[in-house]
């Protein structure tokens, strides 16, 4: 499959990696052309279109993935080109391969990636019961907090709710996840769990703190 191929509504995943670390965004092609790339969906925050690109580390690099129609199977272009475009007052992500033409490549799904949150929050039970926790971390595929009650036990569903600030931006999550592991420790009881369910604010989230780990990291490596 080539990038030119690509069709309209057509569902794409583009990927942001930093560093050793990578988060995914969901989107929808909008249209391609040989002279400008692929069209996509940008993502909208807070009523902003959020441009991944302004102010990022250098070593930011970007996948496009999706699922090849005629295959079946999950394909990838890497190293893409992205940049924000505004046309007739609609704002467009525009990718690019170096060759437009380039076949994808077989892709497999990447380890999930948990970046660290150390946040206040709430922890809610389907039958209301409710308690104040520390979330530790979290990636698109799971979240650990701790709690001074042992009201879940592995197998319950519940509601984990955090604000934080990532990249400059505000972010008030609320994620559903089954508990895989509960444990007492010093701090508390440790609760780990299985994200039942991701969206795209989760997935901006962790791609921004992403950002700001990099960044951060970056800068304690010079002053040193």
């Amino acid at each position: 499959m080539t990038i030119d191929q690509l069709t309209a509504d057509q569902e794409v995943t583009l990927e942001v990696l930093i560093g050793g670390s990578s988060f995914e965004i969901k989107t929808e092609v909008v249209g391609t052309n040989d002279n400008t790339g692929v069209l996509l969906k940008p993502y909208v925050y807070n009523g902003m279109v959020v441009d991944f690109t302004a102010g990022s580390p250098k070593s930011m690099r970007f996948n496009l993935h999706c699922i090849d129609p005629l295959s079946g199977g999950r394909v990838v272009w890497k190293n893409v080109l992205v940049k924000l475009v505004n046309y007739r007052d609609v704002d467009y992500y525009v990718v690019d391969s170096k060759n437009f033409g380039t076949i994808a490549a077989s892709s497999e799904r990447r380890v999930d990636e948990r970046v660290n949150v150390h946040r206040p929050g709430s922890a809610t039970k389907d039958d209301l019961k409710r308690m104040s926790v520390s979330v530790i971390d979290i990636s698109d595929a799971g979240i650990s907090f701790i709690g001074n009650q042992n009201l879940f036990t592995i197998g319950d569903l519940v509601e984990v709710n955090f604000a934080d600030t990532a990249n400059d931006s505000d972010f008030s999550l609320r994620v559903t996840a089954k508990i895989n592991r509960a444990e007492v420790i010093k701090e508390g009881i440790f609760f780990a769990g299985m994200i039942q369910d991701k969206d795209n604010k989760l997935l901006a989230y962790l791609c921004f703190k992403g950002i700001d780990e990099r960044t951060n990291n970056f800068l304690n490596k010079e002053e040193n």
